[in-house]
């Protein structure tokens, strides 16, 4: 549904001996490796690549995945013995229902859960990625609840980018921030309370509040007009350029620069992004209509458009309240 290499032409997998020769390359300035897809599952020799990764001296060996082919132990196993250190799993709701609708496989959240069992089972750190979208914002508390009680490692909200799958359908996968960023705000409470490393990518820092801190560094996007003026632009990922001409960010506002926890950088780094991703749509967005555009900024009262508040609301709101607490008024004026 929203994958942002969707459009990218297939190309057949790489030799092996090709593999050996980007590795070699990368060590020299890295001591940890991603393998990114697609679906590095998918290679048909990805325990020699892991074993080549190993043998150049990588610290650490991860494979991002859907977690379909991993839920066979069996392949864990081998694959942590050629010297895979981690697994960076897609979960994308804290239900079969949920998160085989995001992907469109049947069976996909038994395959995930699977994965992660057998990852962690084999001594293997498990980093779950979550992707933010309009249908899953509301069950992101109880999936963090339920990724704490599996044992995963570490967990991110990633918000989309405006590419590939996302692009072509991105009001059905695009959410605005000012109605799903309170459901994430009120996740990253829950990891907290539960003690599972959390981590934000691609949100800008203004709508995180308190929770700026867990936000993670990404090449910039775009800036709305409130930007300008914000102390912690060089530092904040901005939103989606097809976001701000489809809403015109106004939940964005300046901020203050945010000091991040240096104690779980080891797991942060852990979160490397999607690689390659589709070129972005060029194509024109139809912002939408002026009078439904509602500010909603995150610290204070979302304030409603003109047309949805008659003038006598305060009136009736008065009313209402005196006859359901008639104890809270005396002569006519509420009490404390």
């Amino acid at each position: 549904m929203f994958c942002a290499q969707g459009g990218l032409d297939a190309e057949p997998p790489r030799p092996l001996a090709d593999v050996r020769d980007d590795l070699a390359r990368a060590r020299r300035d890295h001591d940890a490796v991603t393998f990114v897809g697609g679906e590095p599952t998918l290679h048909p020799e990805l325990p020699d690549i892991i074993a080549a990764a190993r043998d150049e001296g990588f610290r650490a060996i991860g494979v991002q995945t859907n977690g379909r082919r991993l839920a066979r132990a069996s392949l864990v196993r081998l694959l942590a013995d050629a010297g895979l250190t981690d697994v960076h799993l897609s979960i994308h709701g804290p239900s079969p229902a949920a998160h085989d609708y995001h992907t469109s496989v049947p069976g996909s959240f038994a395959a995930a859960l699977g994965t992660l069992a057998a990852a962690r089972a084999s001594g293997l750190v498990v980093a779950v990625t979550t992707v933010l979208t309009r249908s899953n914002a509301r069950g992101l508390g109880d999936l963090v609840s339920l990724l704490a009680s599996r044992r995963a490692s570490a967990w991110c909200l990633a918000v989309p980018h405006a590419r590939g799958r996302a692009a072509l359908a991105f009001d059905r996968v695009m959410p605005r921030l000012g109605v799903a960023m309170p459901f994430a705000l009120h996740a990253l409470s829950v990891a907290e309370r539960v003690r599972l490393p959390a981590f934000v990518r691609g949100a800008p820092l203004c709508v995180l509040g308190p929770f700026a801190r867990h936000a993670l560094p990404e090449e910039p996007r775009g800036y709305g007009e409130p930007c300008a003026s914000c102390a912690a632009r060089s530092d904040c990922s901005g939103v989606d350029p097809r976001y701000l001409a489809r809403f015109d960010g106004d939940e964005l506002s300046p901020c203050e620069p945010v000091l991040r926890a240096p104690r779980e950088e080891a797991l942060a780094a852990m979160f490397v992004g999607v690689g390659e991703a589709a070129p972005a749509d060029t194509s024109e967005v139809h912002p939408s209509p002026a009078r439904a555009r509602v500010a909603l900024p995150m610290l204070g009262k979302v304030t409603p458009a003109r047309a949805e508040v008659p003038r006598s609301a305060g009136r009736r709101a008065a009313d209402a309240l005196r006859e359901i607490f008639p104890a809270l008024y005396a002569d006519g004026e509420p009490t404390e």
